[in-house]
């Protein structure tokens, strides 16, 4: 798989999770979760992940990204790789700001503590091998 196959596939399934969760049978209620600033559609979705509308608003937009960036005809693989490392640097802050109780929320606004952390770990991870190891086979 290269850069450009990730940012089709991951944007894929960025959209779908985003759609998946703005349907209430898949979103448990926010009963017992942190008190956010943000309450709109917000619940555990599939029973595990903490997600409210802002968490699902970036999902659809950066799966959107990915899956324009994969189809660009003429510069799919250096905006499938720009793709790749804001999905990244996202994630990435995202599973480090989830550890810690104080900005676990961010701020009251987005949640990212319990199952989000180790999912945004994971796509840190997966993104962060095709935005940054494409350098070296394209250069």
């Amino acid at each position: 798989m290269n850069a450009k196959n990730f940012a089709l596939v991951g944007g894929i399934i960025m959209l779908v999770i985003g759609a998946l969760s703005l349907i209430p049978a898949f979103t448990g209620l926010a009963f017992g979760l942190p008190i956010l600033k943000i309450e709109t559609s917000y619940g555990l979705f599939l029973g595990i992940f903490p997600l409210n509308i802002v968490n699902k608003a970036i999902l659809i937009g950066f799966g959107l990204w990915g899956v324009a960036a994969a189809s660009d005809p003429v510069l799919s693989l250096p905006r499938s790789i720009s793709f790749s490392r804001w999905v990244f640097m996202l994630s990435a802050l995202f599973a480090v700001l989830g550890l810690f109780p104080q900005t676990n929320t961010l701020f009251g606004y987005v949640p990212l503590f319990g199952a989000g952390i180790w999912l945004h770990a994971v796509m840190a991870l997966a993104s962060g091998i095709f935005g940054y190891s494409a350098v070296k086979r394209t250069a």
